[in-house]
């Protein structure tokens, strides 16, 4: 499988144009967090109803999955499997290719979890569980949407802290995020692979022994405000 993932669109309708551009190329396109942009002189009403369009459109050509960023509220929050959900992303799922946010789902050799941001982590394990029975019982990769990264050391924020807690927890083979649009342009950040157990595609700011001394990711890649990242999979889940 070849993964086009991106986060941080901020209802940019030339950045989801782009993708849909972009997706004859690609088996599944990624957005982690922030579709929305709370600043924007439109409503996030009026923003969900052209993004859910364009997720649409995309989702017409190619598997669409997404989980939400703090930018995303727009229409409120209905309960859905045992969650508080934001109404307009439950309804997203409807499109039999789109897998929305609060889900865990097989995509042919890949199981995918989409976290939303606002769900407490006793909720989140509702999805995450899932995803780690699933792998536990087919041995296949399994890939993590959650907006905020895991960051580790002094001065990061709670949900932070708590993205490094769900990373060292679950360790899925893929955590994918956004939410810091100043990596890579702040001072001694940068691309950096490394070798280990999971691939983290986000910001890069993250002290594996802080976490575990036995743990550490395999492959961190910081993104801006739009880059994408695109990884090739065998027919056994394994990245080529």
């Amino acid at each position: 499988m070849k993964f086009l993932l991106t986060a941080d669109l901020h209802f940019r309708t030339d950045w989801f144009r782009w993708l849909v551009g972009q997706a004859p190329n690609y088996d599944l396109v990624c957005i982690s967090g922030d579709l929305l942009d709370m600043f924007e002189v439109k409503s996030t009403r009026e923003q969900a109803r052209e993004v859910t369009t364009l997720i649409k459109e995309l989702a017409d050509i190619v598997p669409v999955a997404v989980c939400s960023g703090n930018h995303d509220n727009a229409a409120g929050l209905v309960s859905h499997d045992r969650a508080s959900l934001y109404k307009w992303l439950v309804d997203l799922g409807a499109h039999p290719n789109i897998i929305t946010d609060g889900a865990t789902r097989k995509l042919e050799n890949l199981i995918l979890t989409t976290v939303p941001y606002h769900c407490p982590k006793e909720e989140k394990a509702i999805w995450l569980d899932r995803g780690l029975t699933i792998r536990r019982q087919t041995g296949q990769p399994w890939m993590m949407l959650h907006h905020v990264p895991p960051k580790t050391g002094l001065g990061v924020s709670g949900e932070e802290s708590e993205a490094a807690g769900l990373l060292l927890a679950y360790r899925p083979d893929y955590f994918v995020s956004g939410h810091n649009h100043a990596f890579p342009y702040k001072s001694g950040q940068s691309w950096n692979p490394e070798n280990g157990r999971s691939v983290c595609i986000g910001p890069r700011s993250i002290d594996e022994r802080a976490i575990s001394e036995s743990y550490q990711t395999r492959h961190r890649i910081g993104r801006a405000f739009l880059a994408h990242h695109s990884t090739d999979m065998d027919a056994g889940g394994r990245a080529l």
